[in-house]
């Protein structure tokens, strides 16, 4: 069965499942959760379907067996492009974009009847890049797939994930370098507390474990988002994100929303240059010196 990985959540492999048999799979799709592994051999998996010659007879289901599914799968087929920044370079630039992707989209495909684009590291675009992407997105030509791969899809434009159809791979926080264990949730809620001090040394002490592990960065500010979520929703009814109530309570009564609102700025400025292997303790120093004028700011 396509798509048959049981780490995948059953709703997501029911709705590509479905989506590939009616022919009706999406033009633009967000794959988001899971490890890095795991959302690329998704999203080359998906680009099987639209480039198997066998698919047809197989109810629109890649054989797996072909030549061309042998290809796709080891990433060598001449009609999938990875969109990835320059040798040496961390960002995606629009230039890259240009010439790697939009001036290929009225070329034919050079070999199938379909041509995918696929955006490996999406955590990380700039906004004039997904701007730059935006009307192709919505309306791309009719032999056209983009798959955008992302942790959490959270630093994509509200405009661009409009336009995407997002197929959650699992738990954003399992993905690789990302643990979502007992040490991740301890330290996000010792951080989140430790922020309703004016104790900057605290603060930095409860962003300790980080040191020890440089794997932790990007899990922790994740759940420190939801807890934020959680303090920006206060007497509101809104059923809890993170599940600790008494962080979320405490935030709520020591910042206001706009304050709440910058620390997450931080957050995920934290998330997308963790993304690009920043070293940890130059991101645990950043954290703490853009978050000490943000300490000032009392209800």
């Amino acid at each position: 069965m396509f798509f048959s990985d049981n780490s995948i959540p059953e709703n997501t492999r029911k709705a590509i499942n479905s989506a590939v048999s009616l022919g009706r799979l999406p033009c633009s799709i967000l794959l988001t959760g899971g490890h890095e592994e795991l959302r690329e051999k998704s999203a080359l998996s998906l680009a099987s379907a639209v480039l198997c010659p066998e698919a047809r007879k197989n109810g629109n289901f890649p054989c797996g067996k072909c030549n061309t599914c042998l290809r796709v799968m080891s990433g060598l087929h001449p009609d999938i492009t990875m969109v990835l920044p320059e040798d040496g370079k961390k960002l995606l630039s629009v230039k890259t974009v240009r010439e790697r992707c939009l001036s290929r989209l009225s070329a034919p495909p050079t070999e199938g009847e379909n041509k995918v684009f696929i955006f490996p590291q999406s955590d990380g675009l700039q906004s004039v890049v997904q701007n730059a992407l935006l009307k192709s997105i919505e309306e791309p030509p009719e032999d056209t797939m983009f798959i955008f791969c992302a942790v959490a899809g959270e630093g994509l434009l509200t405009t661009v994930l409009s336009r995407l159809t997002e197929y959650p791979l699992g738990d954003h926080l399992s993905s690789e370098g990302r643990k979502s264990d007992e040490t991740v949730v301890s330290t996000a809620d010792s951080i989140a507390l430790a922020l309703c001090s004016e104790d900057e040394f605290g603060i930095m002490l409860s962003l300790s474990p980080m040191v020890k592990d440089r794997k932790m960065m990007a899990s922790v500010a994740e759940r420190l988002i939801l807890i934020i979520r959680d303090a920006m929703a206060q007497g509101s009814g809104a059923k809890s994100l993170s599940g600790n109530e008494t962080a979320a309570f405490a935030l709520s009564r020591r910042y206001k929303i706009s304050s709440l609102l910058k620390i997450k700025e931080v957050l995920d400025k934290i998330i997308t240059e963790s993304s690009f292997n920043a070293n940890e303790n130059l991101l645990i120093s950043r954290f703490s010196s853009l978050t000490a004028p943000i300490l000032k700011e009392r209800l």
